[in-house]
């Protein structure tokens, strides 16, 4: 999990602060940037289209016209 999250970071796509948990323990906290949702939207529209290409195939979802 870590390494992914430090790619994201890297990327540009979350941004990364150390703060105290709520059982008082130093913690890191992510949060998305606006490049970050910028690049959410994208890979969910590809995620979408794919899965409905799929669904087609597999014959659980009506072809658009």
């Amino acid at each position: 999990l870590y390494p992914a999250l430090q790619r994201l970071e890297e990327r540009g796509w979350i941004a990364a602060k150390w703060g105290t948990s709520s059982n008082n323990r130093k913690a890191r906290f992510y949060s998305l940037t606006a490049a970050g949702r910028k690049q959410l939207v994208k890979e969910t529209t590809k995620w979408n289209r794919l899965s409905q290409a799929i669904a087609r195939i597999l014959g659980s979802e009506p072809a658009e016209s």
